[in-house]
């Protein structure tokens, strides 16, 4: 026979009331009147979407600053005819661009550096100068136009693509061993970080430049409808920095100034609503041969050529004669 033993059990009393735990303890209570329990209900529910729409805004926010699109194709009928031309980044990504000699070469070379997904016509720039006896290279940033690469980085890469260009530009055929470069917007801070390391870069035409991307991006949500704190700028640029894989906002180009030993020519428009005038004119006191600066009325921040018409185009191309003789 075996012997089986028996087991007893004793069943305690484990609610929280038994052991000293306040009800506020125990699962699906919470003390006091129904609207209490409501408000924090909605409480709850407000952070919660609160946190998701930040989270939504930033990422928006830093995948449209790496991703342009190809909107640069749609201007490629404004540069009229030119020979195409390529060069290769550090990193292997093909890059494109259009040359455009003058009828009377002066072995005179200007650089063309576009703003961000910017389709702003450019053969009024290119006619201009050409008639002033200066070859034009138009050229597509990475992510842009018929460049390779997917993803912008206001300069991060840019610039280092900048001077891939001026080793194939320079190497042409009769061509002069320094350049001098136009930015327009994105176009700026590109100038400048490679202008900042390369003394091939003789003269710069800076046009609707900003001094911190940031504050650039902050400006941005503003013309959105989205007022939102700086501190969500500073968000985005960390995402985008993720996704690039490299920096969109440092160094700026506030800090970089200093360091331009070329002249340069800033060109903004008294009302542009994403950079102000003032910055422009920091900028142009910030460079160490202290910038001239030219305001055009009324323009906006995409619009200054425009609006500044031939006048405008010929004191930026005397500019560029007597600063590339000096």
């Amino acid at each position: 026979m075996l012997n089986i033993p028996i087991f007893s059990f004793e069943i305690f009393d484990v609610t929280p009331e038994s052991q000293g735990i306040p009800l506020l303890a125990s699962v699906g209570s919470w003390p006091g009147p129904n609207w209490v329990r409501g408000l924090v209900t909605v409480v709850g529910f407000a952070l919660g979407l609160g946190l998701c729409l930040v989270l939504a805004v930033v990422e928006w926010g830093a995948w449209a600053m790496v991703l342009p699109g190809r909107r640069m194709g749609s201007a490629e009928p404004e540069r009229g005819p030119g020979e195409p031309i390529e060069a290769r980044a550090r990193d292997g990504v093909r890059l494109a661009g259009t040359w455009h000699p003058a009828s009377a070469p002066a072995g005179r070379t200007v650089l063309l550096l576009h703003g961000f997904a910017d389709p702003t016509p450019l053969r009024g720039r290119i006619e201009a100068l050409n008639r002033r006896g200066w070859d034009v290279a138009a050229l597509d940033a990475r992510a842009h136009g018929r460049s390779e690469g997917d993803r912008a980085s206001f300069g991060g890469r840019e610039s280092d693509d900048l001077r891939a260009w001026i080793d194939i530009l320079t190497d042409r055929p009769g061509a002069p061993e320094r350049v001098a470069v136009w930015g327009r917007s994105m176009g700026t801070a590109i100038a400048i970080r490679a202008a900042a390391e390369d003394p091939r870069i003789a003269a710069l035409v800076l046009e609707s430049p900003y001094l911190d991307l940031e504050d650039a991006i902050a400006a941005w949500l503003r013309q959105l409808w989205l007022p939102l704190p700086r501190p969500f700028a500073r968000l985005i640029a960390g995402r985008a920095r993720t996704l690039a894989g490299v920096s969109l906002t440092r160094p700026r180009s506030i800090d970089l100034a200093p360091r331009i030993a070329a002249p340069a020519l800033i060109v903004h428009g008294s009302g542009d609503s994403l950079v102000s005038p003032a910055d422009a004119r920091r900028l142009a006191t910030a460079l160490p041969r202290a910038a001239e600066l030219i305001e055009v009325a009324g323009a906006g921040h995409a619009n200054v050529v425009g609006a500044g018409g031939d006048a405008l185009l010929d004191r930026v191309a005397s500019f560029l004669d007597g600063a590339i003789d000096r």
